[in-house]
């Protein structure tokens, strides 16, 4: 099971549990796991007390639980998730070139994938990034279709342009 601490006001891990005392475990660290209803000392939780075997927490009494909030997604590393890509520039190629309507859509959706990331909605962010895209990718689509049946139309009133001429 891995592991999240506060250690000097800050959150880290997640952590295997061999890790935990290398990054400064105590029993009165605050440590969350998922699973776990809230933050609490790690000298309390069961699964953890071989690590502090020998060792006699020091509370005095009922231990104070301050309020920490849930952690944040986070890669192994401890870095929060990349921002998705924005789709802006696709959009924009699209909008010019190809299809108002689409590009127009995928310039909306492009557009809210910055302040969703910022606002720490990630999985709003990856979908607004996503959707962007897929406005584009139909945007450019659409403008192949055209082109295609517009060469078709155009060979066919030239080759009856030229039965009509030899008449």
């Amino acid at each position: 099971m891995k592991y999240y601490m506060h250690v000097n006001g800050q959150q880290m891990g997640p952590f295997e549990e061999s890790e935990l005392m290398i990054n400064g475990l105590t029993p009165n660290t605050p440590v969350w796991a998922d699973g776990m209803a809230s933050w609490i000392p790690a000298g309390q939780v069961a699964a953890l007390s071989y690590l502090f075997a020998g060792q006699v927490p020091p509370y005095g009494g009922q231990p104070q639980q301050p309020q920490y909030a849930q952690p944040q997604p986070q890669y192994a590393t401890g870095q929060h998730m990349p921002m998705p890509p924005t789709n802006l520039v696709w959009g924009i190629l699209v909008t010019i070139f190809c299809c108002l309507p689409f590009g127009i859509v995928s310039i909306v959706k492009a557009s809210q994938v910055t302040s969703l990331y910022n606002q720490g909605q990630y999985a709003e962010a990856l979908e607004a990034s996503k959707s962007a895209g897929k406005w584009a990718m139909w945007g450019a689509i659409s403008c192949v279709i055209a082109a295609v049946l517009y060469l078709i139309c155009v060979f066919l009133f030239v080759g009856s342009l030229g039965a009509f001429a030899h008449m």
